[in-house]
């Protein structure tokens, strides 16, 4: 009887792989979540408007479930971890809310609302190949949705110039490209016709 080495090889590389092979879940928060918003760095990083000057870093905030996370999550030079009233008093038009972060067998669920590309949803996290996927689980886009966010946000308080907010805010009128306030105050309505 004749033993090649090929077959002996294939099995240790076999056992090497299944060594090394890691699951979403065997990942830190703090890996996750930057490579969450690394993920979504387009829309992260874009200001408000073509006139906004664009951001530094990925905003992120936590809320509900997900503000359990905080101990684990430090802001990094391309990630910004800040709480609600951090995120209100900076007047932060885009930005990444993450409401929930759990797991789900091998994988990673994370709730998440980027209102200013007015996006939502829940998405799949899975390791391929040592790398970090994103997967659309249920995800929408709704503007009537954004417009709650920023209502729920910042109804009521001073619009601010110059901030990223007075940006967004009105965008679409002729104090967008200054970055000047339209109105004193944020509607405290969601309405289509005051945002």
């Amino acid at each position: 009887m004749r033993v090649t080495a090929a077959p002996l090889l294939l099995a240790a590389l076999l056992a090497s792989s299944a060594v090394n092979a890691r699951d979403a879940s065997d990942y830190s928060t703090q890996e996750l979540v930057e490579a969450l918003a690394q993920r979504l760095s387009k829309v992260l990083l874009a200001g408000p408007t073509r006139d906004a000057p664009p951001s530094t870093a990925a905003i992120v905030m936590l809320e509900g479930k997900g503000l359990r996370l905080a101990p684990r999550l430090q802001s990094t030079p391309a990630m910004r971890v800040l709480s609600q009233e951090q995120l209100v008093a900076e007047q932060r038009a885009n930005f990444l809310i993450i409401s929930q972060l759990g797991q789900q067998g091998a994988d990673m669920l994370v709730d998440y609302e980027t209102p200013n590309n007015a996006s939502f949803g829940t998405l799949r996290i899975q390791d391929k190949d040592g790398k970090l996927v994103f997967k659309a689980e249920d995800t929408y886009r709704s503007s009537s949705g954004a417009r709650a966010t920023y209502a729920r946000l910042y109804g009521g308080l001073p619009c601010r110039n110059g901030s990223e907010m007075a940006y967004r805010f009105n965008y679409a009128d002729r104090y967008a490209r200054s970055g000047e306030c339209p109105v004193a105050r944020f509607p405290s309505s969601d309405s289509a016709f005051e945002w």
